[in-house]
């Protein structure tokens, strides 16, 4: 009977923890459209409590729209604009800002039952406490983000947006971690080497510096250049890679040299999943094993073509969407396989 009960609160664990990593999922997808339809910096002030209420009359939507008024913005690049276009933006940032109150509230109300009804382990206790310090922390970055933008130039900085959507799925993958951790364990059916385990993390690691740098083009709208494929404009090493000084800001600044680094990181990727596959296929693995890289393989293959399809179209705005999405479910489907090849387990569900 204790054990049936154990196996009843790990499956409420897991389930809550998935409903949460969605939200997370379709926070970045919104938070992507946002960006993608230059509407985040349509909410000029951080209202935690009193922002959950959108404009309700004529006069509280005239005043949101002196407010933005006041920006760069509105004064570079949309002035004149009519309130029904400014309401179009506002929504988006609305919505992205609403769901990150939602997932606070989805994460905190269970948790709180979880912890006193004595559902959790002490050392699963605090690892979910953890989570929420993260997700609150995210939202701080998040308006860490939107007041660079808030300044002189109408744009966010291309490292504050890295670092909000890093983060943002930095906290999936932590979410995600305690989920499968949940699951009971399966072992393969024949010996499997170490090096595997090490190689996932190398692929995750890759993976987490490609997404840093498709922040860094998306921010500084490097994907824009250049929309053509295999070569950049018929140069495989593209002209003007070191054109910024000091030299080092090429790699962070320079657009042409962030699409370039993005592009190269695409191919490594590919060269990696491909011999990891290969690799996987030598050895008895368990079927969860065998999941994660067939998984992983679909997932980058999806991911590589709308990369090259958002390039040649010249980043619309559903392709876009569609690029992030993948880039999303490609991290998701690493960071499964990284658990599903490590070693050793830890009890994390209470008795």
């Amino acid at each position: 009977m204790e054990s049936k009960l154990a196996l009843k609160r790990s499956g409420a664990i897991q389930l809550w923890l998935a409903v949460v990593c969605f939200l997370i999922f379709v926070m970045v997808v919104v938070g992507g459209i946002t960006r993608l339809t230059e509407s985040g910096l349509s909410i000029v002030e951080w209202k935690p409590i009193t922002g959950i209420v959108p404009p309700t009359s004529e006069a509280a939507w005239q005043l949101e729209f002196e407010n933005y008024k006041q920006y760069p913005e509105y004064q570079k690049l949309n002035h004149g604009m009519s309130m029904d276009e400014f309401k179009a933006i506002f929504w988006w940032e609305f919505i992205h800002r609403l769901l990150g109150r939602l997932v606070g509230l989805v994460y905190l109300l269970p948790l709180l039952f979880f912890q006193f009804t004595g559902c959790l382990s002490s050392v699963f206790s605090r690892r979910l406490w953890i989570g929420f310090v993260l997700g609150g922390l995210q939202g701080l970055v998040g308006w860490y983000m939107v007041k660079s933008g808030l300044v002189d130039r109408p744009d966010v900085s291309h490292y504050r947006l890295a670092l909000h959507l890093g983060l943002a799925f930095f906290l999936f993958a932590y979410l995600f971690w305690q989920i499968l951790d949940l699951r009971p364990k399966t072992k393969s059916k024949g010996l499997v080497p170490g090096y595997l385990a090490t190689y996932a993390k190398v692929i995750l690691a890759f993976v987490s510096i490609q997404i840093v740098w498709g922040a860094f083009t998306a921010g500084l709208k490097a994907g824009y250049g250049f929309n053509t494929f295999p070569t950049m404009n018929g140069q495989w090493i593209p002209s003007g890679f070191w054109m910024l000084d000091p030299v080092w800001s090429n790699f962070f600044e320079n657009n042409i040299s962030v699409q370039f680094i993005h592009r190269t990181l695409a191919w490594i990727l590919l060269a990696l999943f491909s011999s990891f596959f290969v690799l996987s296929r030598r050895f008895d693995i368990s079927a969860r094993q065998a999941k994660a890289v067939w998984a992983v393989s679909a997932a980058f293959l999806m991911q590589f073509c709308l990369g090259i399809a958002t390039l040649l179209l010249m980043v619309p705005i559903q392709l876009a969407s569609l690029h992030q999405l993948g880039g999303f479910v490609l991290f998701g489907a690493t960071v499964f396989m990284v658990h599903s090849f490590r070693t050793g387990s830890l009890k994390t569900a209470s008795a």
